[in-house]
């Protein structure tokens, strides 16, 4: 009987994992579009990534990364949205910077099995400083692309 329970925790958790990781790693595509200051592929990815939100099938989700989801989908989609509809760079960073932390908030909480990295560059936002998450822990920052493209660090490894 315990090991049907803990079947059933895998399969769950993995199910929840596989909505969460599509959304992961649609925005991935839009931080390497950022990286790149490529308006067009960023407004492209953006799409991508708001059909992904909207395919989350809330019912899939563990307790804690449901609750989570709920409290910044809303926000997520917003963001997802301004981006895809415009072409310029500046726009589409500044909605990359509530998109970033919102999502950072559910990935926080989703336990998906690979590291993902919180990053930081300390000259986005006026000198505010604003994150972004990562699959690889090398800098790329999609704040300033080639401008500055090394310009940040991890913050955070989430396992």
């Amino acid at each position: 009987m315990a090991s049907v329970i803990i079947l059933f925790a895998t399969i769950a958790n993995a199910q929840s994992n596989s909505s969460i990781n599509k959304v992961l790693n649609a925005y991935i595509q839009l931080k390497d579009a950022l990286v790149k200051s490529d308006g067009t592929s960023s407004s492209s990815a953006s799409k991508t990534l708001l059909t992904s939100i909207q395919e989350v099938n809330m019912n899939e989700l563990n307790t804690e990364t449901h609750t989570q989801w709920m409290k910044v989908v809303n926000e997520l989609k917003e963001d997802a949205e301004h981006i895809n509809e415009t072409k310029e760079i500046t726009h589409q960073r500044d909605h990359f910077m509530s998109l970033s932390t919102n999502l950072y908030s559910v990935i926080k909480v989703s336990k998906l099995g690979t590291p993902v990295f919180y990053e930081f560059c300390p000259m986005a936002n006026k000198g505010k400083g604003a994150n972004w998450l990562s699959l690889e822990n090398k800098i790329k920052n999609p704040y300033y692309g080639n401008q500055m493209l090394t310009c940040g660090k991890v913050v955070e490894t989430i396992q």
